[in-house]
């Protein structure tokens, strides 16, 4: 009888959870792809106007006199 009960009610639960396993599976397995192919990177990090200039005048976009009139600008 016991076996009966257990057999019933494993079947039940099995049934019923079922529908909402493998859904939920599928979404976590949906967002951990989702999220190892997301683009990383300092989005929201606000970066200092002197050291994007001092990148700029590294990379010969700027020369010495502007870099100087932005960091007067920025830093008085």
């Amino acid at each position: 009888m016991i076996v009966y009960c257990w057999t019933g009610l494993g079947w039940y639960t099995m049934m019923g959870a079922g529908m909402w396993i493998w859904p939920l599976v599928l979404a976590g397995l949906g967002y951990l792809v989702w999220y190892s192919y997301r683009p990383r990177g300092r989005r929201y990090v606000r970066e200092d106007p002197v050291e994007v200039a001092r990148m700029r005048l590294a990379r010969g976009e700027i020369s010495l006199e502007e870099f100087e009139s932005i960091r007067k600008a920025v830093r008085p």
